[in-house]
């Protein structure tokens, strides 16, 4: 259950550094707003949602710009670390948009990307179906805006363009790049579960590669980023027995 606005997250960040409540609070908001709020691992929501940040004010904060960076940085990579430690996780997506005529068509379509149950499957099975993608692509900006279009959509996926002026771009080369890219960006692997129990063989990330997923719009100058995650047997495995 991953999916700001209210997300199974507790996050507390401390400093030491002097910065008034209302200052803090504001630039929280705006660290949480592209780091915690860009990331989906499965669309549903919970009720258990923090993240708070506390000042000690022992020392005096001399570059306000340089501490905004920071603290978003650190927002950023835990956000990351939030999907990466996710159920069942063995791919990290990451979505960068550019081109959007504005950032909330861009977060819809990111967020509509990594939430699309098709394609989380296919990258759960290193299988380069790229029409899964733009399957996604088309439903999730149809359904917000028919008006937008996307004849100048550009994408690719591990730097290989897949689809540019109305087409697939794809060949027999392109797909094993494709499929290698997936693999090398799988977080682990193991034997299937046994007896529906998933055991990870390991308790931490071994890396922090992506599935990197790039759309240009063309439509204008609004960008984003969002973080989402496969679609494995061991989340659906977690979840069928979560109770019992």
């Amino acid at each position: 259950m991953v999916e700001p606005n209210l997300a199974t997250m507790l996050v507390y960040i401390l400093t030491d550094l002097k910065v008034p409540r209302e200052t803090l609070r504001t630039l929280l908001q705006r660290a949480v707003d592209v780091s915690f709020n860009t990331i989906s691992v499965d669309s549903d929501t919970s009720t258990s949602d923090t993240v708070l940040a506390v000042s000690s004010g022992l020392t005096p904060c001399e570059d306000l710009s340089a501490f905004e960076a920071a603290l978003t940085q650190i927002c950023r990579d835990l956000a990351e670390d939030v999907v990466r430690n996710g159920e069942g996780i063995r791919h990290v997506i990451r979505v960068s948009i550019t081109g959007a005529p504005d950032v909330e068509l861009a977060r819809h379509l990111g967020k509509a990307i990594v939430n699309a149950p098709l394609f989380k499957c296919a990258i759960a099975g290193n299988d380069p179906n790229v029409g899964r993608l733009i399957q996604a692509i088309g439903k999730a900006v149809g359904a917000r805006d028919m008006t937008v279009d996307l004849s100048r959509l550009r994408a690719k996926i591990g730097g290989i363009e897949i689809f540019a002026n109305g087409v697939f771009q794809l060949n027999p080369q392109k797909e094993s790049a494709l499929v290698n890219h997936l693999r090398h960006a799988e977080l682990y692997t193991s034997d299937a579960p046994k007896d529906g129990v998933f055991t990870p063989p390991i308790d931490y990330p071994p890396h922090e590669r992506c599935v990197e997923i790039d759309l240009d719009l063309g439509l204008g100058q609004a960008t984003t980023v969002i973080f989402g995650g496969d679609l494995t047997h061991e989340y659906v495995s977690e979840n069928a027995d979560y109770h019992s």
